[in-house]
């Protein structure tokens, strides 16, 4: 069995387009999640009994499988001092469910939270979309910009966050890493401003986008629940990524709880999974001038397909920490 430590996942990724390469296999992973031929369960929490209903003191669980790739993964996390996290993917061989890997993903879960968008960009922006909006400049929005730029003709990305310093730093890699024209901006409506592609990455729980920055054209994908009210969603044609999930997702996933609570807005309502757009079965853009909304809640096949790939570049390189596991004969 593997151990690869985050140094070892930060070597395994150097070299390559890696991000290309995510979105690849996560573009993989939705068609054969449209064929039928994965498993996954929804999300499982388990709560801290000395602190309900709080977001971080908690473990949360997700198992899935993909035999088209030979493989299964169960990510396990949990939330502790604020926003610090402890979080693995244990990868498993699909043949004989032996464990392969045990993975440390915190540096790999910005690309593999990011990888579905690269994929949604690719799908439902309008054709020569070159300008992306970005509230938020943490990890997560890195990523989603990489994976992005890696399937797009982005030529600027204009950014916000509350952190002048964390948004020059942000602009600062995107020139260095992108080669892209990369600007600050005072607010979110600027952010906004004529961008292709809007995306919020934030740590969540707050409107950070008002529903009439929306233009004709504008694909807006958002990362974390509460980023945009409920006019946002009923503006958009809305594609999400396991629409079962989003909608009775636990905790609540704002502000579809709210919609769906009210009759507003329920799974008839969504234009498609976007596992169906990728596989050909649905329709994806239509029209240059739809506003499009996109979605994706954490999916357990996501984890399975980025920690089968990464556990792959990381054996070419020779990397990782082979450790005695199991039963001894």
């Amino acid at each position: 069995m593997l151990f690869l430590s985050e140094q070892d996942v930060k070597d395994a990724l150097s070299g390559g387009d890696a991000y290309k390469e995510a979105v690849a296999v996560i573009e993989r992973v939705f068609q054969q999640q449209s064929a039928g031929t994965t498993h996954h369960l929804k999300r499982t929490t388990m709560v801290h009994p000395q602190h309900p209903g709080h977001l971080w003191h908690n473990i949360r669980i997700l198992p899935g499988m993909a035999p088209e790739l030979g493989a299964a993964a169960v990510r396990l996390y949990s939330g502790y001092r604020g926003t610090n996290r402890s979080e693995i993917i244990c990868l498993f061989d699909w043949e004989d469910m032996r464990m392969t890997a045990i993975i440390s993903d915190f540096f790999l879960h910005a690309i593999r939270t990011a990888a579905p968008y690269g994929v949604a960009a690719k799908y439902l922006a309008r054709t020569g979309a070159s300008t992306l909006g970005i509230i938020g400049s943490g990890r997560y929005a890195r990523g989603m910009a990489q994976a992005i730029c890696a399937v797009c003709p982005i030529k600027r990305v204009q950014v916000y966050s509350r952190d002048p310093k964390n948004v020059q730093s942000f602009c600062d890699d995107m020139r260095g890493t992108l080669g892209i024209e990369a600007a600050a901006c005072p607010s979110g409506r600027e952010a906004a401003h004529n961008a292709d592609i809007m995306v919020t990455a934030t740590s969540g729980n707050k409107i950070v986008f008002e529903a009439d920055w929306l233009t004709p054209g504008t694909l807006l994908m958002s990362l974390a629940p509460g980023e945009f009210g409920e006019d946002t969603v009923l503006r958009s044609r809305v594609f999400l990524t396991a629409p079962d999930q989003v909608l009775g997702d636990d905790p609540p996933r704002k502000p579809f709880n709210t919609l769906v609570a009210s009759g507003r807005f329920g799974p008839n309502d969504v234009a498609a999974d976007l596992s169906d757009v990728v596989a050909g079965k649905k329709p994806g853009r239509t029209g240059d001038d739809e506003i499009i909304l996109y979605e994706s809640a954490g999916l357990a096949l996501l984890d399975v397909g980025i920690g089968h790939w990464i556990y792959h570049r990381a054996l070419s390189k020779g990397l990782g920490t082979e450790m005695p596991f199991g039963e001894e004969h």
